[in-house]
């Protein structure tokens, strides 16, 4: 049951050992007035505000007999008169006075106990020293949280968080702080009109000015984004491969940079660079020599697995060594070929990052011989594969069939006879004129019929 303390008034359960505000004991120590409530400590004789005994015997109840009826006595007539007459009020005072004199007298209260004091005492000022501990932590606290917010603050370019800061600590933290903040503040404000004419400029020198100048902006990622799409405008506009190159250099994690490598990937495709050029000109250049050379080992290595040589498609080693060797035929004694210096090559993507190469071109061949009909130069038109590891991977020759020289044997044979019909004297000039027509005409015919002639496929 909830009472209230006879000491300090607080409300405890009377069955707690101590008051937790005084200190004093409860449990078994404390009563009830039946009259009229009054809680106090048992060892007290009388209930303190109705002085009812604290101690008092209860008597059982016998039952009783109903007394004998009592005769009043005869009173005479003056008795009569004086009983009827009202008795004389009394002072209130002296009513007073009586009544508490006529009745128990209220034993004397104890002194209170000099512990309950002490104990009181000390629970105040443990309270004081709690109230004072928690406030100095909750003020270490608002301190440490107001420095953490302040650094953050002094670092950071969003005016917002700093408006932010002087709103939340601008009646607790110190001045230096809050002018530091906003000084920053009114710097940052001002950063703003120099972003707004940067972005007007739209340059990328101006761009570049304004990041050196404030690094930490929060408008950084802007201006670098202006700077990627200005840069990628110009080497984009350039279409060449060192052009996309230098954007993927200067832009590691640039916007375009995907579009950059599909850019190059594409040039690749369709330009053959000049070290392409050198790789199929030096397997080309290393398989003639090496027939020149009636080199085994050194035209093997020109060529690759998958070779279709001449007609012959999966031609092995030796296939390509027996083709050399038929070069150097009966009564042969050197073979020469020549080469052009250079070759029309076009390439076609085979692979990830794998190409391949295509050239044709038209190579002389000097053959010498002790047979006559042997020797002499021909011509042959080349067409070649290189494969992406430099190796040639088809080879076919065709013969150019030289027409125009025959056609010229034919017509300088009556060149040869007609100084006999010329030796006539006397000749005109009109015969002059009518005798060297012909030769004119049949020197100059064949230079005009000089076309490439149908090819031959050895």
């Amino acid at each position: 049951m909830i009472i209230k303390c006879p000491e300090c008034g607080h409300q405890i359960s009377d069955r707690a050992p101590t008051c937790p505000s005084c200190g004093v004991e409860i449990a078994g120590k404390v009563t009830r007035c039946p009259d009229c409530g009054e809680v106090y400590f048992s060892d007290e004789d009388v209930c303190p505000r109705c002085h009812r005994p604290t101690h008092e015997h209860s008597q059982v109840s016998q039952p009783v007999e109903p007394p004998h009826p009592v005769v009043a006595p005869v009173l005479s007539r003056k008795e009569q008169e004086a009983a009827q007459e009202p008795a004389p009020v009394a002072p209130k005072e002296f009513y007073e006075r009586n009544k508490k004199e006529d009745g128990p007298k209220p034993p004397t209260p104890k002194p209170k106990k000099k512990t309950n004091k002490t104990a009181l005492i000390v629970s105040i000022i443990v309270a004081l020293l709690v109230c004072g501990v928690i406030l100095y932590l909750n003020k270490q606290a608002e301190d440490q949280k107001e420095m953490e917010e302040y650094k953050i603050a002094l670092t950071n370019e969003e005016p917002l968080i700093l408006q932010q800061y002087l709103d939340t600590f601008g009646k607790t933290a110190p001045q230096e702080h809050l002018d530091s903040i906003q000084a920053r503040l009114e710097k940052l404000k001002s950063n703003d009109k120099e972003w707004e004419n940067t972005l007007a400029s739209n340059s990328r020198d101006a761009f570049k000015t304004f990041l050196s100048r404030f690094p930490n902006s929060p408008h950084k990622s802007v201006a670098l984004n202006k700077i990627d799409s200005i840069d990628w405008a110009h080497y984009s506009s350039l279409k060449t491969e060192e052009a996309y190159k230098a954007y993927m250099s200067e832009h590691p994690d640039g916007e375009f940079y995907a579009d950059a490598e599909d850019a190059v990937r594409k040039l690749k495709v369709n330009v053959v660079s000049d070290e392409e050029k050198a790789i199929v000109s030096n397997v080309l250049h290393n398989f003639f020599v090496s027939i020149n050379g009636r080199d085994e080992s050194r035209i093997v290595s020109t060529v690759a697995v998958n070779l279709t040589l001449l007609d012959k498609q999966n031609a092995t080693n030796a296939d390509v060594i027996e083709m050399m060797n038929k070069q150097y035929k009966e009564g042969t004694t050197a073979v020469t070929w020549r080469l052009p210096g250079k070759y029309d090559i076009k390439k076609r993507e085979i692979g990830d990052a794998k190409y391949e190469y295509t050239t044709s071109f038209t190579a002389t061949k000097d053959v010498e011989s002790t047979d006559a009909s042997q020797k002499g130069t021909k011509q042959y038109r080349v067409t070649a594969k290189v494969n992406p590891d430099g190796k040639i991977s088809l080879l076919k020759l065709s013969q150019v069939t030289d027409q125009p020289k025959a056609e010229e044997t034919q017509a300088e044979k009556p060149k040869a006879d007609k100084p006999k019909a010329e030796e006539k004297p006397k000749a005109t000039e009109k015969s002059k004129t009518t005798t060297e027509k012909p030769k004119t005409e049949k020197t100059e015919k064949p230079a005009e019929k000089k076309e490439p002639a149908p090819e031959k496929k050895q």
